[in-house]
């Protein structure tokens, strides 16, 4: 999955990492970039750190926990699976 590539974790790690709120800006960033960019927006990762920085850190934190409970459930929606998998 490209998210486990581009932050050199397991997706169960990284809701671990949620869970103990040991989750840097940087790999929420790495997360949310595909997924947003499965939109069809050309997003850069600068683009996703102001979109989490206006929104804020916790926003972030929420929308990383969504997208990741969604593919841990198996989720078939969209182009989450597809941006999430590479």
């Amino acid at each position: 999955m490209r998210i486990e590539a581009a932050i050199g974790k397991s997706i169960l790690k990284v809701a671990n990492s949620l869970q103990q709120a040991d989750m840097s800006s940087q790999e929420m960033i790495m997360i949310l970039t595909p997924v947003l960019r499965s939109s069809g927006q050309d997003l850069k990762d600068k683009d996703v750190g102001n979109l989490i920085w206006e929104a804020g850190f916790t926003e972030g934190l929420r929308a990383v926990a969504e997208v990741i409970a969604f593919i841990i459930s198996g989720g078939n929606e969209g182009n989450v699976m597809e941006a999430a998998n590479g």
